[in-house]
């Protein structure tokens, strides 16, 4: 990643608030976008899923306690 793909302080501040209401403030270390994360690494966009749930994502779209529920 080069300066210019930063995502922004506030962006990643965004996130690292979201990561750390969920609990888990290392979640802010992962991918930000799904390009980013290439191939089937986990990212991170701290927004929520459809469900309601803040967690990191898949490439499959699917949130990672979506996938644990099968939703």
């Amino acid at each position: 990643m080069t300066h210019r793909d930063f995502e922004s302080w506030d962006e990643y501040n965004r996130r690292l608030k979201a990561a750390t209401a969920a609990g888990h403030p290392e979640w802010v270390r992962l991918a930000a976008t799904i390009k980013e994360a290439e191939g089937d690494r986990p990212y991170f966009t701290g927004k929520e899923c459809k469900h309601g749930h803040v967690s990191p994502r898949y490439k499959s779209s699917k949130c990672m306690v979506c996938g644990l529920n099968g939703l």
